[in-house]
């Protein structure tokens, strides 16, 4: 089966979703790839197998994945990926692998960067505008140059015209820490909803803390953050890690951003352009 060929009988698997499996894969010419394989276990994971495949097939953008091929071999249903070698922008925010060196500032602030403009393609560059629903650090991909891409499309769901706000969905689908208190209350997800997941990866950047943080209690980073914040402890939420590599101003800067990201008014956020153009000032002072 020219799957198993690929993925050497699936010897090498990289990680789990609700799908499934992601396995390494070779092709002909010695390209490396990831092949996303659909688990028979779940009815979501068709249909969440299926929009994405669907998606991915109208997004072309340097910092959204690209989808190499599809397959449908034997009963197996799988999408074939450009490989990505440096991993989740979690595992080396969270320092998961003991031999990953702490991210440099201006590093994070480039993935930042690099997202948010692939954030802006699908809300302004698609059309219609296309909603991710789960921005998150594990779907974040970074590849040999340290370059991010936004992955996992299974979620993705896209605006039925152009003036539409938001799209009505009948469950909640997202991750509880990244997810928008109105798309939590409503289930009604929108391109706001995105920009306040975004604000939460930017706050794990400056912090180098995860979504949910454990002090001891379990707390939204959000809220950790915004509490230290009210009692001026500005150096106290910087990811002490990066021992000084980092301009006190960007960082400051970046910090005022993911705040507006994260408004509980989706209104008062701004929009990705916005955010673009800002996050560019930020480096601009690197």
């Amino acid at each position: 089966m020219e799957l198993e060929v690929i993925t050497n009988n699936f010897q090498r698997p990289l990680g789990r979703g609700g799908f499934g499996y992601v396995f390494h894969g070779s092709l002909e010419k010695g390209t490396e790839v990831a092949v996303k394989l659909r688990s028979h276990s779940s009815n979501q994971g068709v249909k969440e197998f299926l929009a994405e495949a669907h998606v991915l097939t109208l997004i072309h953008h340097k910092n959204l994945m690209s989808m190499i091929g599809y397959c449908n071999d034997g009963g197996h249903m799988a999408l074939v990926y450009e490989y990505m070698p440096q991993g989740s922008l979690k595992e080396h925010i969270a320092g998961e692998d003991g031999n990953m060196p702490c991210l440099p500032w201006e590093r994070r602030l480039r993935v930042a960067l690099e997202t948010a403009q692939g954030l802006e393609y699908l809300h302004k560059g698609c059309s219609p505008p296309i909603i991710h629903r789960d921005v998150k650090t594990t779907n974040i991909l970074l590849n040999a140059r340290m370059e991010a891409k936004i992955a996992d499309f299974g979620l993705s769901k896209a605006f039925n015209c152009e003036d539409d706000t938001h799209v009505s969905t009948n469950t909640f689908a997202g991750t509880l820490g990244y997810a928008a208190p109105e798309y939590q209350r409503t289930m009604q997800p929108s391109t706001k909803s995105d920009v306040y997941s975004f604000g939460v990866v930017l706050l794990e950047l400056v912090t180098g803390k995860p979504a949910i943080v454990r002090n001891p209690e379990s707390i939204p980073l959000i809220n950790w953050a915004r509490q230290r914040l009210a009692w001026g402890d500005i150096e106290g939420v910087v990811d002490t890690r990066m021992q000084g590599d980092h301009d006190i101003n960007a960082v400051w800067k970046t910090t005022e951003i993911a705040l507006k990201c994260t408004e509980q008014s989706p209104l008062q956020r701004p929009s990705m352009t916005d955010v673009v153009m800002q996050l560019q000032e930020c480096l601009d002072l690197e």
